[in-house]
């Protein structure tokens, strides 16, 4: 199974995007440069130019989408509500979350931001201003109209007598007002939490998504920052989380399998779910260093740590999930078999 290595966002070209006057941006898909299609997770960045939308009002039933702002300043509107953001703001757009959301650039600058969003075939996207969703298991844009309602008998053979209805189901609710709006946070605001153990492992970190959402989410977002010459974590890999990281500030050394990449903001790499090759950034620098970490969170997720030979297991719900895969055991070991 090949390795994937970092990029540096600046060596992916822009892809333009301006279908109509109002709505368009450039950016650059990151994780389709770096490991191609077959992606959990999407990373990738924006620029909105003055007087620019991004795109129309939308909400997702089963993608949960994220952003970060780099540089510059702008909009984003979530159902009724609007919200200024600025370079180190963050949002999360919870998937079900009935608000549509977009931005637009009211400032006089390009903004540039980090835009994430699962990848989902089965994905159902609703936008809120013209009454529209998209279907994407029947295609990329099979898009309908909302208003266009049927009754699941509508059209069929019932053998009801003639001018005879077949029972009508409750209307759509997709339009209704949100139950609740998740607004942006400044990262600038959340704490920093200590981590690490030892001499070698050391720093801080900051848990945006949670910080924004609490407990319940798909992806994680992270700021974490190791203090020079240390780890936050030993080199691991996941079976079924994908990991994603983004260098902000400062130099980091990427200590992938055997192999080790200076990273310097800009530069991103995936680690897709299921690669067996062990990572983890050392701040290599003489200075502070940060990187966004995004990783999406699955309860039953196989984690392993080459370096000591142990394997997470989450699925067990215990504390006591982390194993010596050195204590390996044959299928009817211990069992009475006669």
């Amino acid at each position: 199974m090949s390795i994937s290595r970092p990029i540096s966002a600046a060596a992916v070209p822009w892809i333009e995007y301006a279908p109509v006057p109002r709505f368009g941006m450039r950016y650059r898909h990151l994780t389709l440069a770096a490991v191609g299609e077959g992606y959990h997770v999407g990373v990738g960045i924006e620029e909105l130019a003055p007087g620019m939308r991004s795109n129309p009002a939308h909400y997702h039933i089963l993608e949960e989408e994220h952003v970060y702002v780099l540089d510059g300043a702008m909009t984003v509107r979530i159902g009724a509500a609007s919200y200024p953001l600025k370079a180190g703001d963050y949002a999360c757009f919870p998937a079900g979350l009935k608000a549509g959301h977009g931005f637009v650039n009211d400032s006089g600058a390009v903004c540039r931001y980090v835009i994430l969003g699962e990848n989902r075939p089965d994905e159902v996207a609703v936008y809120t201003d013209s009454g529209k969703v998209l279907v994407r298991a029947l295609g990329r844009r099979a898009v309908f109209d909302l208003a266009a309602l049927r009754g699941y008998w509508d059209g069929e053979d019932t053998g009801l007598p003639d001018g005879e209805e077949a029972p009508s189901e409750a209307a759509a609710d997709a339009l209704d007002p949100p139950a609740g709006i998740v607004p942006p946070i400044s990262s600038g605001d959340v704490a920093w939490t200590i981590e690490g153990e030892g001499p070698r492992f050391g720093g801080r970190s900051k848990h945006l998504t949670h910080a924004a959402v609490g407990e319940n989410y798909h992806v994680g977002v992270l700021i974490e920052s190791p203090a020079p010459g240390m780890r936050l974590c030993p080199r691991h890999y996941h079976m079924l989380e994908e990991e994603h990281a983004l260098v902000l500030e400062g130099e980091v050394t990427l200590l992938l399998g055997d192999e080790r990449h200076v990273m310097r903001p800009g530069d991103y790499v995936c680690f897709p779910a299921g690669r067996k090759v062990g990572h983890s950034f050392l701040n290599s620098g003489g200075g502070p260093c940060a990187y966004l970490m995004i990783g999406e969170r699955n309860p039953n997720d196989v984690c392993v740590y080459p370096d000591s030979n142990k394997v997470m297991v989450r699925a067990l719900r215990s504390d006591d999930d982390i194993l010596d895969m050195a204590a390996t055991r044959r299928y009817w070991d211990g069992e009475e078999t006669g």
